[in-house]
């Protein structure tokens, strides 16, 4: 009785610890859609990162009905801030970590200079900064084949194309410091838009 006692304990704790995302869902004849804005921990657990809060990451869950095919497109998500009316689609993965930059190569070694990255450590801004001393040399790199995050976002993001069957994957919008209780989801769909807050 008191290793039952124990296990029940143990389980109400970890139900306790449990954080419910903000969530929505919506149907129509096509299409039903579940959706979470995952939060800062989330995020960690799957990227190791936070991306210092540049975007708004949503899980998406799209089950089609019927007996034709879903075609899933990017463009027919869109993410409305209710609060400053500012609205925006998702990005690709190419579009968020292995951006390519300017490297300086100095004695110490390459660094970027001037645009974005995004990397396991988050993203990082950058600045023009002091004029380059003559002796430094400034070239054009595109490294995203060698930036695991952009392999990562590749597997998690949703893939644009025809599902007969449920999907789950993420919507990455360039939403900064956003509360879910003001964004609402709208998906363009064949049988119509679906639209809905977060609760």
């Amino acid at each position: 009785m008191r290793k039952a006692l124990l296990t029940l304990l143990f389980s109400i704790a970890a139900f306790a610890g449990e954080k419910k995302l903000p969530s929505g869902e919506a149907a129509n004849d096509a299409v039903s859609i579940q959706a979470n804005v995952l939060d800062d921990e989330h995020l960690q657990q799957i990227f190791a990162s936070d991306f210092n809060h540049m975007f708004v990451v949503v899980e998406v869950t799209l089950t089609p009905k019927g007996d034709k095919p879903l075609d899933v497109r990017l463009d027919d998500f869109l993410l409305r801030s209710e609060q400053t009316g500012y609205n925006t689609g998702p990005l690709q993965a190419a579009q968020i970590g292995g951006q390519g930059g300017l490297v300086v190569n100095r004695g110490d070694g390459p660094k970027k200079r001037g645009g974005f990255s995004i990397g396991m450590g988050g993203m990082m801004g950058g600045g023009s900064g002091a004029p380059a001393p003559d002796t430094t040399k400034v070239e054009a790199k595109d490294d995203r084949e060698q930036d695991p995050m952009l392999g990562m976002l590749k597997r998690k993001i949703l893939v644009e194309k025809a599902i007969t069957e449920p999907v789950t994957a993420l919507l990455f919008f360039p939403l900064e410091k956003e509360k879910p209780k003001n964004l609402a989801l709208v998906y363009t769909t064949t049988a119509g838009k679906l639209r809905f807050k977060f609760k």
